[in-house]
């Protein structure tokens, strides 16, 4: 019996080790507009994220991205003018979980999300300088949503 629980205890651990485990950062924020806004950050690859506003995202302690919160007025207007801008080049316009999001390039130098969160009053205006592809990447390591 004892050989079959270390067999199994043994399994367990190999399973565990080839498939590894996801970490996250957690930070909830009291935002202007009275919601309260869950930020989580996946870490496995190195990225952290600040409590402080506005919230700075880190990958190997470089920052990659700034983050502010902003109200649906403020989404809109930010969503306007980015398609009326010139030196603006829309990349995506999609969904994702609870946010609607628009990713653009403003003169092939900063690369910025303009975040709506559905069922609530806010939205993040997301800024990086560093790349598109750092972007990308730090966007997809993100998990936001409204605190009921």
């Amino acid at each position: 019996m004892k050989k079959i629980v270390e067999t199994i205890l043994l399994a367990y651990l190999c399973l565990f080790m080839v498939t590894g485990c996801d970490t996250y950062k957690k930070i909830d924020f009291e935002v202007q507009t009275e919601d309260k806004i869950s930020i989580q950050l996946r870490t496995n690859d190195k990225y952290d994220v600040t409590k402080n506003l506005p919230f700075i995202i880190t990958k190997e302690e470089e920052t990659i991205s700034q983050g502010t919160f902003i109200t649906l007025e403020e989404y809109n207007l930010y969503v306007e003018a980015a398609k009326s801008n010139e030196n603006i080049t829309i990349i995506a316009e999609k969904e994702k979980d609870n946010l609607e999001y628009v990713f653009y390039s403003h003169n092939d130098s900063e690369y910025n999300y303009i975040i709506k969160i559905k069922n609530s009053n806010t939205g993040i205006l997301l800024v990086n300088t560093v790349s598109q592809e750092s972007e990308e990447a730090c966007f997809k390591e993100l998990k936001i949503s409204k605190k009921s």
